[in-house]
């Protein structure tokens, strides 16, 4: 047998073990152009990748027979609209909802654009972007102007939120949900005055839902807790071990944070883990000397120090860590979407907890007020879905937090005729301009697509919620300063994936319920956080259906950071489902294939949340020269109103979180008054 043929049957043999013949839904939404190498030239790699996708699916005609479609299914004014529910590639990585942007960042999208039609209707408020930020605005808007105003919110993805997205999956009479998107929400006495009027006016009250709905103890009192994975291509054979260090994520949901047997886990790992001697030996000393690696310096020096070095120089240079050190400890910053190389050592210290300061005699963290972290069974879904329903009336069946878990939102009452506010789902707007020819002398002028339609609303005011980079081609008007302080932003990828499991007996055999894998394709797994909301249950046995999430880091260590959020980004949007489906089965096969896991049998479903552009760029001195020489934040330049305009989201607010989302949406709102 030629070897090409029998290395084609190992393969297919090797698949059908893993399940890649199951039968689960599977949507495959990738161009089809292959990125290879990781050349620092980044920006020319995206621009290259990102021509062929807009070119790939043309805005104004169907897709030819045999190429992917995304315009499927039902319209959302129809009752069989449901994008919560639907697996396969999800998030924002599908060409439905990036290619106009794409066409037009490439300077060709009214090349073969037809002349837009008009809108016979003016509009008060015209909002760009249905996330956190343009819900908000909407709702502050209305609130002030007491619900009498015409506001149209503009989105182009399938459902609204933004990164804050719903997934949803059904087996039996079972319905487990997850976030797709934006994970916890922080509130206390360190809310502003608009995040507390928001939260109030929903009924989101973050301290007593920490304290109430969450059982801390649920997986440890079942003799489960954080466990670390050893593949067999890094670490010579394939390994799951209970991980004797303390949380550094997700730790306001679990307790003991410190295993109570954690010298026992200790010597465990110091016996089993596949590492040399000397490097298990490095990680022990880590976790437990009290040396100070600064001595000599004073305490404000020593700051100056860790903010500006990586945790990765931190540990080889200073502690003198074997690298192997830096292998083991790799994937627990990727919770922000950054490795160890492009987190500051302060960052890691004062952020994540890592180990190697406990000498330092750095000061605590003084906390003072009552604060706490909460996180809702579909995530800051939750959130979105509450706005929706103040919003839309009859959109959120119910009146209380509880009764919306397990509501489904009416998708075709956002658009009606008639409502105070409509929201517009699949429409992407591609021009927002300053006009004069409005009732009133000054308005603004939005144009947007939608399918294979262009079209052209007018409005007295505009907030764009959407994301800096896509401002400057969608606003051409707009001055050289601002258009630069505007692409100053690089977004961070965020690949989170979801898994719907028959059970969880595995992991409850395994006795672990989040995994940190170092240098495998997952950096992290997370078994569903042991949260109840109302008539929504957490999965309550082992032998119940349950969702676990799935995390990978985009990381090229010696580049640029935002050169890497390209190449990440590149390498997100090349990978196709079939990948993501081997890469998951593969993995849970090899963890937890010991303790009776089956990948055949045992998924049942799987959603792929792609964001491209998922976080916000945060500032750090090792990247972001204002921050060691002075300066203006760039974010700052970019935000100012022009004409009619003004901006809200994330970006604008120099850092990343739904909290920070409703002040820059209560700060645009604000502005409009003074224009």
């Amino acid at each position: 047998m030629r070897r090409d043929i029998f290395e084609e049957c190992v393969s297919l043999i090797d698949d059908m073990k893993l399940g890649m013949h199951a039968s689960i839904k599977r949507v495959d939404n990738v161009d089809g152009f292959a990125y290879a190498g990781d050349s620092a030239d980044a920006v020319a790699a995206l621009d290259q990748k990102a021509g062929k996708a807009s070119k790939a699916y043309c805005p104004y005609a169907r897709p030819a027979a045999g190429q992917t479609a995304d315009v499927t299914g039902p319209a959302p004014d129809s009752a069989g609209y449901y994008p919560p529910e639907l697996t396969g590639m999800r998030g924002s990585g599908y060409s439905r909802g990036y290619t106009a942007g794409h066409s037009l960042r490439d300077g060709h999208f009214f090349d073969t654009a037809p002349v837009p039609s008009a809108v016979d209707e003016l509009y008060d408020l015209v909002i760009v972007g249905g996330g956190i930020s343009g819900l908000s605005a909407a709702y502050f808007y209305q609130k002030q102007h007491g619900f009498t105003k015409k506001v149209l919110v503009l989105d182009n993805h399938d459902d609204f939120g933004g990164h804050a997205k719903r997934n949803e999956f059904k087996h039996g009479t079972d319905v487990r949900v997850s976030n797709g998107g934006a994970y916890d929400l922080a509130g206390g006495s360190r809310s502003s005055a608009a995040q507390k009027e928001l939260f109030g006016d929903l009924g989101i009250d973050v301290i007593a839902l920490a304290e109430q709905n969450i059982d801390r103890r649920f997986y440890s009192s079942r003799g489960m807790g954080q466990g670390v994975f050893f593949d067999k291509e890094t670490f010579g054979e394939d390994r799951l071990l209970k991980d004797p260090a303390p949380w550094t994520d997700f730790k306001f949901a679990y307790e003991p944070l410190v295993p109570d047997n954690a010298e026992e886990l200790w010597q465990r790992f110091l016996g089993e883990a596949p590492m040399p001697e000397h490097v298990r030996q490095d990680v022990y000393r880590l976790y437990h000397d009290k040396k100070d690696y600064l001595a000599g310096l004073s305490i404000a020096e020593k700051t100056t120090k860790l903010d500006r070095m990586s945790y990765q120089d931190y540990l080889l240079k200073v502690v003198g860590c074997d690298p192997m050190v830096c292998t083991y400890l790799r994937d627990r910053t990727f919770g922000s979407g950054r490795g160890m190389d492009a987190t500051t050592a302060l960052a890691a210290q004062s952020r994540f907890g890592l180990p190697g300061f406990e000498g330092l005699g750095l000061p605590k963290r003084q906390v003072t007020g009552k604060s706490a972290t909460f996180h809702f069974p579909e995530g800051n879904a939750t959130v979105a879905r509450l706005l929706v329903r103040k919003l839309v009336p009859g959109s959120l069946p119910g009146s209380t937090l509880a009764d919306s878990m397990t509501t489904r939102v009416n998708y075709a009452t956002l658009d009606r005729a008639g409502n105070g506010t409509r929201i517009r789902l699949n429409s992407t707007v591609v021009n927002v301009l300053n006009v004069t020819d409005t009732p009133g002398g000054k308005g603004v002028r939005v144009t947007y697509q939608q399918d294979d339609h262009l079209l052209s609303i007018n409005a007295r005011q505009c907030v764009l919620a959407c994301w800096f980079h896509i401002i400057p081609y969608i606003c051409p008007e707009m001055s050289e300063e601002q258009r630069v302080a505007l692409n100053y932003n690089v977004h961070t990828p965020n690949l989170w994936v979801n898994v719907w499991l028959r059970n969880w007996t595995a992991f409850h055999k395994a006795g672990v319920t989040l995994v940190n894998a170092p240098k495998s394709y997952f950096a992290s797994l997370i078994l569903e956080v042991p949260v109840s909301v109302g008539d929504y249950k957490h999965s309550q046995r082992p032998e119940d259906p349950i969702v676990l999430s799935m995390l990978r880091g985009y990381g090229k260590p010696g580049l640029h950071i935002k050169d890497q959020f390209r190449l990440g980004r590149i390498e997100m949007y090349e990978t196709s489902f079939e990948t993501y489906e081997r890469e998951t089965r593969k993995q849970l096969g090899a963890m937890l294939g010991p303790y009776g896991f089956d990948p055949v049998k045992d998924i049942l479903g799987i959603t792929v949340n792609r964001w491209g552009h998922g976080y916000s760029y945060w500032y750090s001195p090792l990247y972001d020269e204002f921050m060691v020489n002075g300066g203006e934040p760039p974010h700052l330049r970019a935000r100012q109103p022009f004409g009619q305009i003004t901006i809200a989201n994330t970006d604008s607010g120099g850092t990343d979180s739904t909290p920070l989302a409703v002040d820059m949406a209560h700060r645009a709102v604000a502005e409009l008054a003074s224009l």
